[in-house]
């Protein structure tokens, strides 16, 4: 069957144009041009941003509305991309949009809207694949055998499965899922859409969702008039409705569509009394729960303006170490908990709450009434809201914004626009949305009484809704006595007859949807070229010796070869400036090395000295917060600012402080006085140390978290920063540096001053700045605030970065007899599993290309792996990755509800590839190479990521031009090459003698698991105790 034909991309008559008419134009925060269409002919919307950079984004989004626990949304969601009217092949939707120079497709569900995303490298491939894409959201196949293996069924053994079903699983009864329900039940009364968990509630899923439900769903919601096209980056209006031509005409071809109404204009019902509740959830351990603290916010449909004036209020009560929140309930002594944090939901009717994180258990009753006598204390101004502070808040949110349009600004804008498109009513209310600026310049002039206006009339004289979370030992035992009842009833109710039946009406749903599209089909789409993508220009210069030099220095940047440290710089298109600081602790003592998580979240909360004073850490935080857009640090190069886990190049740290222009050389002093000036107090120590012990709780229930954590104990050797930092031996070292502090608090105090000693060396630090450095000279010299930054004077320079990668820190142990390590978290009911091998060292290995090529042909969306792992409902994810800095090959599954089938597929797709037993085929390869080269574009998306990949060039000794390279060098990768690949590497990863394995799960199946994997070699330590484990041991 061959593709229907598609209307050529190129010029447009202005019969085409006329058309669609033009419901707003503006410029999103006052930069990019936005502008708003629909169709006269359908109503279709269509939303076009020019955003700067080498992506095209679509977000294709309908409002959906639910009022029950089926799933309906979510479901449909799934089955979608299992096939249209003119694609009628699952999977076809994503092998096209490989070809587009994309990775596959995307969607997720959210209570009140469902949106379907792609991303490609230019507009070329975006527009060949959005007509096929909207043939499968208007227009899917939706069928029987779809839902089976896509929702739910039942296997031949009498276990629940199917890909949503497994998604589901894995988060129903988390602490998070648990809470979050339990709050918008209560603030939601039926029969609001806003109560249901439109994700789908596991026993819903397997009694009372059906594809006759779906299918009325679909034709309900799935309308013209409900959908937006949402695009995002350079693209043509014309080239756009040239596209959706054949779009329209087969709308109108249908006929009359029936009367339409917009979803979520019924009434919401009032919340008419307080409600408080204690919601338990499954868990090994009672240490920390969670509180949840909401209430009633303005409308998002009239009160918008309003609703952006509560965000402003709840992030002056939280944003800092010292606003009125945290200095309460986290930055004392005894903490009630390890974090507080705000949002609202956007709803006709709003939600906005606190959450309360890291909660000891025995304090979660506290948490209430000390928020609301904190609350009323500055409703009756007696704690009164500093006007100062709301100012600089007011400020930054404005920086904020822009901020976004750098370094997120697809999505910051596509979450704006969606928001219109469910409850805006004119085109003042995208206006709204996109130039938030605008009210915050009139929030600056209210008041000290507004906000304690709006704290009345929201929150201290309105019902709330308050949700205790607590972990409990008892509920994980009867869900799992529960669970174990149910299947087993279910199987004798079933019987052999009966699941034998379930096994074949599978293997028939599978075999129906297996069908592969055509060739011609998948070969009419072309694959576009990347000659015209528009890269981010960057220029990068540095100080220091590097195999890659860098380029001559211009005149007004000679003065960086005289600082006495190691400088680097990226001159880019930025409105802001960001300074990173880089730390080697290659040369910490293995005593001191466990410091460095609690050393790096005190600098930027300690008091300072600056000059002949000490500055009080309260002052510090403040005046932090009002000079800068960010302030972060990390252990490695991730920049992501996470706890207790590594970044690339792990022996490094990174201190991060971002800055408007404006603010440039204030940003410099902050970064100096927060390395090198920072004062370490008992207090502070403390008070910081029993925060990160109790977030700590959450991450022990995470089952990605704790497969990591054991992955780095046995890939890494044992006294890096990579088992230093996590979160089982941290808490040990934590808990035991309280303790000492009672008796040796000198001791500790001059331990963190002796870490400091080591790694904030002059020759030890490295500066990477980055900022649009003409514009910047334009207002001052650069280069002359930094002469001063370390406090040694000698002008000397090492030239050298000391570059030492991961795959240097790889362990030598031998694991003996055992293939790895198991262990059950009560928390988790899916499973994980991470099997490594030792692979490559080098990004510039002649055989990298290949490798990825190879990775990317069997995981790529609808490729071997998709289709008989995610496909057949075995693991909700799945990946191989290659790290030539880490000198690993890794095999992940995740989320998995049937992890040995899961396992098994996996091994056997390798294996056959392998030994060739299946043959390797020319167009899934070419969609490899085109999804690969689109995911090597995406490393350079936006400003943000230009400067990391720019960092990381420095570190991995390659040229900044090292992603076109590769780039180029993929477009190359023959099937020989990946034959030739496979069998090299891959061989050794599904070998338990030439690899390491670790695996979570629930308890209850952890001898079943080492006994199924025994049959693929493995033999496996099961590990009862993390907390008396190797991966709790300090070195």
């Amino acid at each position: 069957m061959a593709a229907p034909n598609q209307t050529p991309v190129g010029p447009n008559s202005t019969s085409l144009l006329d058309n669609y008419e033009v419901i707003c134009q503006l410029r999103a925060s006052g930069t990019i041009p936005v502008v708003k269409y629909r169709s006269k002919k359908t109503g279709l919307h269509i939303i076009l941003a020019r955003v700067e950079g080498p992506l095209v984004n679509g977000y294709f989004t309908l409002a959906t509305e639910a009022h029950d626990d089926d799933g309906l949304p979510h479901t449909l969601e799934h089955l979608i991309f299992l096939g249209s009217e003119d694609y009628p092949y699952k999977g076809v939707l994503d092998l096209l949009a490989n070809r587009c120079l994309a990775s596959g497709t995307n969607a997720w569900t959210d209570t009140d809207h469902t949106a379907y995303t792609v991303q490609t490298a230019g507009s070329e491939g975006f527009l060949n694949l959005l007509p096929i894409y909207l043939d499968h959201l208007l227009y899917p196949t939706l069928t029987d055998s779809g839902f089976t293996t896509e929702v739910y069924h039942i296997t031949g053994e009498g276990e629940d499965a199917g890909v949503v079903y497994s998604e589901m699983q894995g988060r129903e009864n988390t602490d998070n899922d648990r809470c979050y329900r339990a709050m918008l039940r209560a603030m939601y009364p039926e029969p609001s859409g806003y109560r249901s968990e439109t994700g789908g509630i596991m026993k819903n899923l397997r009694e009372s969702t059906s594809n006759s439900k779906i299918l009325q769903y679909h034709q309900e919601f799935y309308r013209p008039e409900n959908l937006h096209i949402i695009i995002t980056g350079q693209v043509e209006a014309a080239d756009v409705f040239a596209a959706l031509e054949p779009v329209e005409q087969k709308i109108l071809s249908k006929g009359d569509r029936g009367s339409y109404t917009r979803p979520w204009q019924s009434q919401v019902p009032p919340l008419e009394a307080s409600v408080d509740e204690l919601v338990p959830y499954p868990s090994d351990s009672e240490d920390t729960g969670m509180v949840l603290a909401a209430w009633r916010g303005p409308s998002s449909v009239t009160q918008y303006n309003e609703l952006i004036s509560m965000g402003v209020l709840m992030e002056y009560l939280t944003h800092s170490s010292v606003s009125p929140l945290p200095i309460v309930f986290v930055e004392v002594i005894d903490p009630l908990a390890s974090s507080v944090h705000h949002s609202c939901y956007e709803n006709s009717l709003s939600a906005c709450y606190f959450e309360f994180s890291g909660v000891p258990r025995q304090k979660v009753e506290n948490i209430k009434p000390l928020l609301m006598s904190t609350l009323e204390r500055i409703a009756l101004g007696v704690d009164s809201i500093d006007m100062q502070v709301m100012k600089d808040i007011l400020t930054n949110l404005v920086l904020r914004e822009e901020s976004r349009l750098e370094t997120s600004p697809h999505s910051t804008i596509a979450d704006h626009i969606i928001g219109d498109a469910l409850y805006g009513t004119a085109c003042e209310h995208l206006e709204a949305r996109l130039n938030k600026k605008a009210w915050y310049e009139v929030l600056l002039q209210q008041s000290c009484q507004y906000w304690v206006d709006l704290l009345c009339k929201y929150v201290m004289d309105a019902p709330s809704v308050v949700v205790r979370g607590v972990p409990s030992l008892a509920e994980s035992t009867r869900l799992e006595e529960e669970e174990k009842k149910r299947v087993e009833a279910r199987k004798a109710e079933l019987g052999e007859e009966g699941l034998k039946m379930w096994k074949e009406k599978v293997e028939k749903a599978k075999e129906m949807n297996e069908l592969p599209p055509p060739s011609d089909m998948l070969e009419s789409v072309p694959v576009p070229s990347v000659v015209s993508i528009n890269y981010h220009p960057l220029k990068a210069y540095n100080n220091h010796i590097e195999v890659y030099p860098a380029p001559s220095f211009p005149s007004n940047l000679a003065q960086i070869s005289q600082l006495p440290f190691k400088f680097q710089l990226d001159d880019i298109h930025s409105n802001f400036v960001e300074m990173i600081a880089i730390l080697d602790t290659v040369y910490l003592p293995t005593n001191l090395r466990p410091y460095l998580t609690l050393l790096l979240d005190l600098i930027f909360e300690s008091p300072v000295v600056r000059g002949d004073q000490v500055i009080p850490y309260e002052d510090v935080v403040r005046e932090l917060a009002a000079d800068t857009l960010n302030q972060d640090a990390s252990v490695g190069l991730a920049l992501n600012g996470r706890r207790f886990s590594c970044g690339s190049y792990c022996t490094n740290a990174a201190v991060v402080i971002k800055v408007e222009m404006g603010k440039y050389e204030r940003g410099i002093q902050w970064l100096r006085e927060i390395l090198f000036q920072s004062q370490f107090t008992a207090e502070r120590v403390q008070v910081k140390a029993k925060k990160l012990i109790n977030s700590i709780g959450k991450s022990k229930r995470s089952g990605p978290k704790v497969a990591e954590l054991m992955f780095h104990n046995v890939a890494f050797k044992n006294d890096t920063n990579q088992n230093q930092q996590n979160i089982l031996r941290q808490e040990k070292f934590l808990n035991n540096l309280l303790q000492r502090l009672t008796s040796e608090e000198g001791k500790v105090l001059e331990e963190l001053e002796q870490v400091r000693g080591v790694i904030m060396q002059k020759d030890r630090i490295t500066i990477h700045m980055a900022t649009d450095y003409e514009k910047l000279s334009a207002q001052l010299d650069p280069i002359a605030p930094w002469r001063d930054f370390v406090t040694d004077k000698d002008s000397s320079r090492d030239n050298v970065l000391n570059i030492v990668p991961d795959s240097d820190l790889l362990s030598q142990e031998d694991l003996g007899n055992t293939t790895g390590f198991l262990t059950g978290v009560g928390s988790v009911e899916s499973a994980y599993l991470l099997q490594s091998t030792r692979c490559v060292t080098e990004h510039r290995d002649w055989d990298v290309p290949a490798i990825l090529t190879a990775i990317q042909y069997l995981t790529q969306l609808e490729g071997p792996m998709w289709r008989e792992i995610r496909g057949q409902g075995l693991a909700y994810s799945y990946s191989i990755s290659l790290n030539p800095t880490q000198g690993l090959l890794i095999l992940k599954l995740a989320r998995a509800s049937q992890l040995t089938g899961a396992y098994r597929e996996a091994l056997n797709i390798l294996n056959s590839h392998i030994n060739g037993t299946t043959a390797w085929d020319d167009t899934l390869l070419e969609s490899a190479r085109s999804s690969l080269i689109f995911e090597i574009i995406e490393r350079e998306a936006v400003i943000a990521d230009v400067v990391q990949q720019s960092l990381l060039s420095f570190f991995r000794r390659v040229p900044h031009s090292y992603n076109k390279d590769l780039i180029e060098r993929v477009a190359k990768v023959t099937l020989e090459d990946v034959k030739r690949v496979a069998l090299k590497y891959f061989t050794p990863l599904v070998e338990p003698s030439s690899s390491k394995t670790v695996i979570v799960c629930h308890p209850s199946n952890v001898q079943e698991t080492v006994q199924e994997l025994e049959k693929f070699g493995h033999k496996l330590s099961v590990i009862d105790s993390l907390e008396e484990s190797r991966f709790a041991d300090q070195v």
